[in-house]
């Protein structure tokens, strides 16, 4: 192997140790119990961006019968029954999922489409080997369709389809390269801590950026995917490549100073004369891929995903102490000692002595609002009329004084000690030092906070819908670049669930729940009005009379996590900044125009094709419901 040079080499028996499986996974069921919620929720958005776990989403492509229905209403609709089966008949050869089968019949139904279309004269959208290879790299119907939506903005042919290729491969190198594949190695970070500590605080998922190591681990996580590509090759010799290189998401999570071909380097003689065990626990497993297959990905997402990953993390740490013990080239970057072990009481009351005396201090008050009215708005719902300067000095201080309460549980042992890790934590953007999620908004930042969430839930249902479906749609009740319902939404979770921030395990559940009230409220209210659907949830999991979702819900919870802790902290620092004779003006007259849209919106809603249906045609109602449905 060309990592390991000349006076490392190991004999396999010199480097094999000895471990008990069954203990092993005993450790780990353990390690599970502690921090299930936490673990489940790691691995669960593993799935979702798809960077592990990839025969857990049986649950989400649970639309065959749909999709069968889709493939029957398209067969009747258009008389090409043999094409279409064709495409049916294709994909159930290969066990693709609904979701892939309904790519496919979308694609010959645009194909069918366009193919007098003069555009697609010259930009060639159905036929010749570019289309099918932009289709085979990009594979998912969201790139796909940004690949339709493009090309009908541009006019020449050869400069489209470079431009495309050019943009596909960005987008699809930089969610690989800095979000899919290092998220394996963060998830490691995750639950290595689990081990040992009690709490895993929620900064650990911007682990790698505040170390100022994100890029450095995105490549060594692309370098080792690199290596297991090539060791493909050759079916023999892939499963000792992906088991020789196994451990270099853990070596990173430790370490991520650690070069890539270190990390490549360490894991390869830690694993030599190891593979075989390794194998054969990962066999193992196999139980619980059977009965995941049974029960349509639930057990995986409640269970044994996170289990296996706890029993890897055991592994790991055993293998570790054994490559130290016995001197492995390499080993002493594995320098994180109190990863693995907690450090006594004695010197972390010395390191953390700043802290334990600055806790003991009284809290502060809110003496400097006048007023009991005031403060009652201000300690429940965090609102106040406007941003003193006493204001921002108590906003300070308090920032300060949670910094220390966070410090707290470290010092007592509960928490990773990030004073004694061998690289300093240090924060990648200055402006994050100053988030302060328990601060106060004033109501000139509650007005632009709620233009902004509204036109953020806007420009994201605008951007989802044409990569879903290849057309730019005016989403929405009301006319304007907004989405009320997301505004009031952020303000409801930010205003109404203010007391309960500092747990964010309570904060998440509770916004799904305000969330999904608002959700079902508003569908309902719009729907018996005007009669018409704005949105609908039917055939998709846990949906509540096709108003809410779980889904959706989940969704909401996740973003709702990121507005309140960070998003919503950072716009405030900014709007702050703003004079308030421009800031007053400049909230009011957003209120007011969007009060106008609503009146307007009231007589003259916002309807029409992707808005409350497909109601244009009475043909494409019955294909794009049953496809919706799905």
């Amino acid at each position: 192997m060309i990592f390991v040079g000349r006076g490392e080499r190991l004999e396999k028996s010199e480097n094999r140790f000895i471990f008990s499986r069954r203990d092993l996974k005993r450790d780990a069921k353990t390690n599970l119990k502690h921090h299930y919620m936490m673990y489940v929720v790691a691995c669960l958005f593993s799935i979702i961006i798809q960077a592990e776990f990839f025969t857990s989403d049986n649950l989400i492509s649970v639309r065959r019968q749909v999709v069968s229905d889709a493939v029957n209403a398209v067969c009747e609709l258009t008389g090409q029954d043999d094409h279409v089966r064709r495409i049916e008949n294709a994909y159930k050869s290969i066990d693709a999922d609904a979701d892939s089968l309904y790519t496919g019949v979308k694609q010959y139904l645009y194909n069918k489409t366009f193919e007098n279309d003069d555009a697609n004269k010259v930009l060639g959208r159905t036929r010749g080997t570019l289309n099918q290879i932009i289709n085979y790299i990009t594979e998912d119907t969201i790139v796909s369709n940004l690949y339709s939506v493009v090309i009908q903005f541009i006019a020449f042919g050869n400069v489209g389809k470079l431009l495309i290729i050019i943009l596909l491969a960005v987008i699809a190198a930089f969610a690989w390269l800095f979000v899919r594949n290092v998220y394996i190695a963060v998830n490691r970070r995750i639950f290595l801590e689990g081990r040992i500590y009690k709490r895993i605080p929620f900064s650990r998922y911007l682990f790698f950026i505040r170390m100022k190591r994100w890029i450095r681990a995105s490549f060594t996580m692309a370098f080792r995917t690199l290596i297991e590509l090539l060791g493909m090759s050759t079916i023999v010799g892939f499963p000792v490549v992906h088991f020789g290189f196994f451990l270099m998401p853990y070596i990173i999570a430790e370490n991520p100073d650690i070069k890539p071909w270190e990390a490549a380097k360490l894991s390869w003689l830690m694993m030599r004369g190891n593979k075989w065990k390794l194998f054969c626990m990962s066999m193992s497993f196999m139980g619980w891929y059977v009965l995941g297959s049974f029960t349509f990905g639930l057990s995986n997402i409640f269970f044994s995903n996170p289990y296996m990953i706890c029993c890897y993390s055991e592994y790991y740490a055993q293998i570790r102490k054994h490559a130290k013990e016995k001197g492995i080239p390499g080993s002493e970057m594995l320098n994180d000692e109190y990863l693995f072990v907690r450090a006594d009481s004695n010197k972390l009351g010395e390191i953390y002595a700043d802290v334990l005396s600055e806790i003991e201090k009284p809290e502060y008050s809110l003496e400097h609002l006048e007023g009991r009215r005031e403060q009652f708005f201000a300690k429940n719902f965090g609102v106040i009329l406007w941003n003193s300067k006493e204001e921002i000095e108590y906003e300070n201080k308090e920032a300060h004084r949670m910094k220390m309460k966070a410090y707290e549980k470290e010092a007592r042992g509960l928490v990773y000690p990030s004073r004694l890790s061998p690289i300093p934590e240090q924060r990648k953007i200055k402006a994050l030092d100053n988030i302060h999620y328990m601060r106060h908004y004033s109501l000139s930042s509650l007005a632009l906070l709620f233009f902004i969430f509204s036109n953020f839930g806007w420009t994201w249902e605008l951007f989802y819908y044409f990569l879903m479906k290849g057309q730019l749609i005016n989403r929405g009740f009301n006319h304007g670049p907004w989405l009320p319902i997301y505004g009031f939404g952020g303000l409801i979770v930010l205003m109404g669930l203010h007391r309960f921030k500092k747990n964010p395990v309570i904060f998440f559940f509770a916004t799904v729940i305000s969330c999904g009230a608002v959700e079902y409220f508003t569908s309902w209210l719009l729907e018996t009005a005007f009669d018409k659907k704005w949105w609908d949830y039917s055939g998709y999991f846990l949906n509540l009379n096709s108003r809410i979702c779980a889904e959706g819900l989940f969704v909401f919870g996740i973003c709702g996590l990121a507005f309140i802790y960070v998003l919503a902290p950072l716009l405030d620092n900014l709007i702050r900044r703003i004079n308030r004779r421009v800031l007053v003006p400049l909230a009011v007259t957003l209120v007011l125009i969007i009060a106008a849209d609503f009146v307007y919106s009231n007589f003259v809603p916002n309807t029409g094709y992707g808005i409350t249906g497909n109601f244009d045609n009475e043909d494409d109602v019955a294909v794009e419901t049953v496809i919706e449905e799905g």
